[in-house]
């Protein structure tokens, strides 16, 4: 098991992955967008105001295109501002495959893998808007 400098512990890599998707609670369906990615969570950003606790049980459909959704299963981990860290897997064989070959396809540097919270969210807040930020 890998520690970060956070002191959190890192079983799989994290990708840095975009895209859109629906977090569905016991109470409320939002919007998020996913920033990080890996095996077992998440990392997505909610610009809305919510009540969510850490620990609340949650299902992440994460839109991959038009065609393809991956849905994971699990509970918010933690958050901090508008950020979330779900710590969630995929509900079946056929999206544990997907997001599998998804991880691969977005692999890069291994040291930007076992980033903890805090690195991402720096990098997050010093890199310029894009469009696709709009």
């Amino acid at each position: 098991m890998l520690r970060t400098t956070d002191n959190e512990s890192r079983c799989f890599p994290r990708v840095d992955f975009r895209a859109h998707a629906t977090l569905v609670t016991t109470h409320h369906t939002w919007p998020v967008h996913i920033l990080d990615l890996s095996f077992n969570g998440a990392l997505a950003a909610l610009i809305y105001k919510h009540d969510m606790q850490n620990g609340e049980q949650i299902i992440l459909t994460i839109e991959v295109n038009e065609d393809e959704k991956i849905k994971m299963q699990g509970h918010l981990s933690h958050q901090q501002g508008h950020f979330l860290g779900l710590e969630c897997h995929a509900t079946s064989i056929d999206h544990q495959a997907r997001l599998r070959v998804l991880l691969d396809k977005y692999k890069t540097d291994t040291a930007h893998h076992f980033r903890s919270l805090t690195e991402l969210l720096n990098d997050h807040d010093q890199r310029e808007p894009t469009q696709e930020d709009s």
